[in-house]
């Protein structure tokens, strides 16, 4: 691995991580479940282009490739425990005798 792929692996990884809005994946998967992990699976967001110029077309695609792995990643985790939660807390409630 050269130093421009790990570069733009590490700076899109970062970047995926503070983009990505974790709370919108958590409603996703909550009121969608099934559905809203498929979503989270096909939908590949695409970094900002502005984040990309000026850089070669070897850090642009590494960027990018990393970027949208990490986003479906995210995405994908966040989704798959909002759709958890609704059966834990009807398993809560069933617990507790409500």
């Amino acid at each position: 691995m050269n130093n421009e792929h790990y570069q733009g692996q590490i700076s899109a990884e970062h970047d995926a991580q503070t983009d990505i809005n974790k709370f919108l994946w958590l409603v996703v998967g909550f009121f969608a479940n099934i559905i809203g992990i498929l979503i989270a699976i096909i939908y590949q967001p695409t970094p900002p282009a502005t984040r990309l110029l000026e850089k070669s077309q070897e850090y642009t695609a590494y960027y990018t490739d990393a970027y949208k792995a990490k986003a479906r990643g995210i995405q994908l985790t966040y989704a798959i425990i909002g759709s958890v939660i609704p059966f834990a807390l009807i398993f809560l409630l069933l617990l507790s005798g409500g």
